[in-house]
């Protein structure tokens, strides 16, 4: 067994990212060659989680407006990890399709172990 030190836990890294095809979105003049449009999803640092979670309870009584698109915009990045989305655009990002946001969602909470009870709890507390 490896006891860990303070150092090697810091520079461990443990964010990693997932890929998720998204065919809705094809950018204009889109060929099949350029294959399926994708987002990647970044797990979330404590810190970030910790602040979405404090706003989520800060609301439980009447709720986080676009919860789904405030968590996505979080989360969705390019392949470096780079957000996708400012908070400028999140009225646009809302706008889009609830199946493929809920889709996205769905993942992207998985990809940062958060469950519905998780959700549920915090509405709760």
């Amino acid at each position: 067994m490896v006891n860990l030190t303070a150092t090697q836990i810091l520079e461990a890294d443990d964010t990693g990212l997932t890929k998720i095809e998204v065919p809705e979105w094809k950018p204009k003049n889109w060929t099949e060659a350029d294959g399926v449009p994708c987002v990647y999803c970044r797990v979330m640092s404590v810190g970030e989680r910790d602040s979405y979670e404090r706003m989520w309870i800060g609301k439980k009584d009447s709720g986080i407006e676009n919860f789904r698109t405030e968590y996505l915009a979080r989360v969705l990045c390019d392949a470096d990890g780079n957000l996708l989305f400012s908070r400028d655009q999140l009225a646009g990002l809302a706008k889009k399709s609830g199946a493929v946001m809920g889709r996205l969602f769905d993942a992207a909470m998985k990809h940062n172990s958060m469950t519905e009870e998780d959700v549920e709890q915090l509405g709760k507390n």
